[in-house]
Formats: structure tokens, C-alpha cells, sequence
């Protein structure tokens, strides 16, 4: 489906109004060098990237959680974040095609990457590549200079990118998935441990452990931690009234005292500090944040 495609990247750049989910760029490479590496966390242009790999295999790493993107895989990554994606030295060639999205688009990004993680396969979805495929070939034919024209397509290509994330239904849980969801459901609760989690997905804590951290690049118990300090994030910039004691017992600590010390260590800055720049702060990006940790940290 690609073969025939030339190697080249394409930028669009739209004056609207209206907040609009837009494609921003595209391009096709194969990249052989090896000092070819995108560190994303100081990155100003802004924008949620789609990279599908045709052939060869890179390497993404998100926080401590390294994966390797093989044929038929993409990976889905907010630009800037805590990421770092290259080609690996046990890799000869990286081919891929890459997409790039306007912000507009992170809370979709954020809905398929809180069920499926950064790498998601579409070597069984055909469509979704067809349209890949036809994004490239418009844009090689200059068709997609036209907002209404490049907008819809967006629109359609997410919409469909959401029915095939809809379509890993509960039948594909595992017993760490439903960990997982044990832990979204329960984390204020201030006695959870790890032996409470392990009894009842039915695995023994060591097991547990072990297979939530292959599953999801992360701890069971460091996962709660992102995920109560990801929400004390949510709660300190939208209810300026509450005191950091509330706040604290909110999301599961009885000691706002070591509340304050965990924060400070994820975070590297206090929640009253946290608090006083939220005024600066992206509200999506808090969105991704939080949809990120429920993952690997994580974004």
C-alpha cells in the first residue's frame, strides 16, 4: 500500500475561529541513521503524532516504559511530553508514515490511550490504513489545503481510530486489566495495599507485581501513586477553595504532611506552588497527564 510512495514531509498551517480538529503534517521516511532520536519533552510545536511503522522497528520510551514499534504497530504520543522515540543500534531501518494532529484532537488521544497504552496494532485494521494511505496521497496532490476539506477527513479518520478502540471490549481484559480498573475505582480509598489488589484479581502480590509492570510498564502501587497525585493535579486547579489537608484525603492520604512529600517528588514542586501557576496551566495537557499515568506513569 505504501511501496510507491516518495519520501517527503508536508506542513499545514490554518487561521480558524473555531477549534478544530485539523491534520497539521504528514510524512513518509525510512530512516537509516542512527543518530536519528526525538526527545519531545522541551518541544514548542505543539501536537499529538500518529507514527505507524511500515517496516524495520524504533524504539519509544514514555518516563521509565520502553517499547519497541514493530511492523504493523503505531504509537500515539502528545507533543511536548516526558518522551523520547529513536532509531535503536539492533535496528537497521525505521519506515514509517506519521501523522500530526492539531491539539484539538488530545481528548480522543487521550480516550484510546487510557484502554490501549502508546502502541496500539493496525495490521488488522485495513480501513484505518487506506485512509492513512489516502491522507499521504492528497497531500502529495496538495488537496488538503482546504480547512473544511482536511477537517472532515480528521474527523473521520479519529472517529473510526475510536470504534476500533471501542471494539477491545471487555473480553480482552486480563486479570491485570481488571487490576487496573480496580485501582481507578478504588484509589482514595487509604487502606488499599497491595495485598488487598492481589486478593481480588486472585494472584499472588509477587505475580501481580510482576505482571502489571510487563503489562503496563509500571508498578501496581507506583500506578496509585501517579494516579492519586494526577487527581490532586484536577482538584488543586479546579476547586481553589479546598485546603491541601481535603485535597490529600480526597485521593487517598490521611497524612497531608506525606501527601505534600510524595507531590513534591512527582511533581518537583510543592501543591500550593502547583496551585499558584495553575493559572498558566494547559487544561488539556492536565487531561493527558492524567490519562497518561493511567498507562505507564505516563505522556
Amino acid at each position: 500500500m505504501f511501496s510507491t510512495f516518495p519520501y517527503k514531509a508536508i506542513k499545514y498551517q490554518f487561521s480558524s475561529d473555531l477549534p478544530l480538529i485539523t491534520l497539521t503534517g504528514i510524512g513518509f521516511q525510512n530512516i537509516t541513521d542512527h543518530s536519528y532520536s526525538w526527545h519531545n519533552l522541551h518541544r514548542h510545536d505543539k501536537h499529538c503524532l500518529i507514527q505507524y511503522c511500515i517496516s524495520g522497528q524504533g524504539v519509544l520510551t514514555i518516563n521509565n516504559s520502553t517499547y519497541t514499534i514493530t511492523a504493523g504497530k503505531a504509537f500515539l504520543l502528545n507533543i511536548p511530553s516526558n518522551s523520547h522515540y529513536y532509531l535503536p543500534q539492533n535496528s537497521t531501518h525505521w519506515k514509517f508514515i506519521y501523522l500530526e494532529f492539531s491539539p484539538e484532537v488530545l481528548p480522543l488521544l487521550c480516550k484510546i490511550y487510557n484502554k490501549l497504552g502508546p502502541v496500539i496494532s493496525l495490521a488488522n485494521y485495513p480501513s484505518l490504513l487506506t485512509q492513512i494511505a489516502n491522507f499521504y496521497t492528497k497531500a502529495l496532490n496538495n488537496k488538503l489545503q482546504s480547512v473544511f476539506i482536511n477537517t472532515k477527513l480528521a474527523y473521520n479518520f479519529w472517529i473510526d481510530l475510536l470504534k476500533y478502540n471501542l471494539a477491545y471490549d471487555a473480553n480482552n481484559l486480563t486479570k491485570t486489566d481488571i487490576a487496573k480498573n480496580f485501582l481507578e475505582q478504588n484509589f482514595a480509598n487509604s487502606n488499599l495495599n497491595i495485598d488487598t489488589i492481589a486478593e481480588q484479581i486472585g494472584y499472588s502480590k509477587y505475580h501481580l507485581c510482576k505482571t502489571f509492570h510487563k503489562q503496563f510498564g509500571i508498578s501496581p502501587m507506583k500506578y496509585l501513586q501517579n494516579l492519586r497525585i494526577s487527581t490532586a493535579c484536577k482538584l488543586l486547579i479546579n476547586n481553589p477553595t479546598w485546603t491541601i489537608k481535603k485535597i490529600a484525603h480526597h485521593v487517598g492520604y490521611n497524612n497531608d504532611d506525606y501527601f505534600c512529600k510524595v507531590f513534591k517528588n512527582l511533581k518537583g514542586i510543592t501543591p500550593n506552588t502547583f496551585r499558584k501557576q495553575s493559572i498558566h496551566y494547559d487544561t488539556l495537557q492536565t487531561i493527558y497527564d492524567f490519562s497518561a499515568t493511567k498507562k505507564n506513569t505516563l505522556m
